[in-house]
């Protein structure tokens, strides 16, 4: 009888040295690829920030340069030109000039009669010497109110935001940092520009009925009716194809492309500023963003606006073009030779205004405060931008803003909208735009 055994091998696992060399391998393999991911999520949201924020910049610079660029314009054009050879340069806005009836009440800003000031002596400094009266149904709209700049710091804005030209279609918004608020340190703008219009084909009923060439979709507001002479502020009635002004009109000539705008619709009142805003990904966090107002409806443009400066490129009575501030703009005033010796008193006067019939007399408007602001040339913009998020690993990533300087600098734990400085990466966005209705 065969008798068979089988024998089973011998099994063992593995050693105590065998599984810790084996944890330890793993281990290292293992923060190996968490240090991977974090190096690759880092790399990550910086170049996602950085994508943003460059898009955002460009984006920004875009949109002010299209207002910009249509700041002050009006139907057909305005020119400046010397009145004499290098000396007191002359506006030309009588090409276009502005009158308003007394029954206009303007609801954005712009003047009303007692605001408008003339020099009606001819004593040659081209100072306010009164203000018009109401013994004429009509009064001069000075050309300046239609760019208004403000230099605001440290919660004070100069000029004052409250004076006319200033944006009255909004309410802006108090400097802090809670929603809702303006970013301190940061300026504001408002330009005004004509955008649409309707043509007129014929007027009559004693030269208040006006004739539209086109459906009109208004049926509310004041009318601006202009052609390239002249331009008339008027209440008014809207129909279908007709606008009837309350108040007598000048004569309008049909040849000269006369047409027919709503002053609260197609005459556009933007103003910029930087306000503050809860992040809707973090709502006990607050972000900066640039903000856009037309005609009353403010809305965030871009995020991630920490300044935002303006210069103006102004052209003074001796054709020079100097830059400025907004409240060194508003400052300078005066003008002309006062002391009759056949040249301009001083380099840092307002260019000459036009004469403009005013009951029958031979006056100007006055070179007052402010008045530099009608030869406004080009507007340099400067913006300091951030990722938004957090994507840096610091919170002292160096950045150069060319207000401060041009030596590279470290955010505080503050930034001077008040805001936390945070991880983020900054980088500045430039441009100077030409004003096109005062460089033709």
């Amino acid at each position: 009888m065969k008798i068979q055994i089988n024998i089973q091998p011998k099994q063992t696992g593995f050693t105590l040295i065998e599984l810790m060399v084996a944890m330890v391998i793993g281990v290292i393999i293992l923060l190996g690829l968490i240090s991977l991911f974090s190096a690759s999520s880092s790399l990550n949201r910086t170049q996602t920030g950085l994508a943003i924020l460059q898009e955002n910049g460009r984006y920004a610079i875009s949109r002010l340069k299209q207002d910009f660029e249509s700041a002050g314009r009006k139907h057909c054009a305005t020119l400046s030109m010397p009145d004499k050879f290098i000396t007191e340069w002359d506006q030309g806005y009588e090409m276009s000039s502005w009158r308003v009836s007394n029954a206009v009440n303007f609801t954005n800003g712009l003047p009303s009669v007692g605001e408008i000031y003339l020099d009606s002596i001819g004593d040659g400094d081209q100072l306010p010497d009164g203000s018009t009266i109401g013994a004429s149904n009509s009064y001069p709209l000075d050309p300046s109110y239609f760019i208004r700049g403000f230099e605001c710091n440290s919660g004070t804005c100069l000029p004052a935001l409250n004076i006319p030209g200033a944006d009255a279609s909004i309410v802006m918004p108090s400097v802090g940092t809670t929603a809702g608020s303006r970013a301190d340190n940061t300026d504001i703008v408002t330009i005004r520009y004509l955008n649409g219009g309707n043509r007129v084909t014929a007027i009559g009923g004693l030269g208040t009925n006006l004739t539209l060439a086109e459906t009109n979709s208004f049926t509310t507001g004041d009318a601006i009716i202009a052609d390239c002479q002249t331009t008339y502020v008027t209440p008014a009635a809207w129909g279908s194809n007709a606008v009837t002004s309350n108040t007598p009109l000048p004569n309008f000539n049909l040849n000269g492309d006369t047409r027919v705008y709503n002053l609260n619709q197609e005459l556009a009142n933007i103003t910029y500023f930087v306000g503050i805003d809860t992040d809707v990904n973090d709502t006990s966090r607050m972000i900066s963003s640039l903000y856009r107002a037309q005609n009353g409806v403010s809305q965030p443009l871009v995020e991630g606006v920490e300044r935002f400066d303006l210069y103006y490129l102004a052209q003074i009575q001796t054709g020079h073009v100097v830059r400025l501030t907004a409240d060194q703009v508003q400052t300078i005033q005066g003008g002309g030779d006062n002391d009759g010796d056949g040249a301009v008193d001083t380099i840092q006067g307002c260019i000459k205004p036009s004469t403009i019939d005013y009951l029958g007399g031979n006056v100007t408007l006055a070179n007052g405060p402010g008045c530099l602001w009608r030869s406004i040339y080009a507007i340099e913009v400067h913006l300091l931008l951030n990722t938004v998020n957090n994507s840096a690993t610091t919170n002292n990533e160096p950045f150069i803003y060319a207000p401060d300087g041009l030596a590279p600098q470290t955010p505080g734990a503050t930034l001077p909208s008040g805001l936390s400085a945070e991880r983020m990466y900054r980088r500045h966005f430039t441009a100077i735009v030409p004003i096109r209705s005062y460089t033709l």
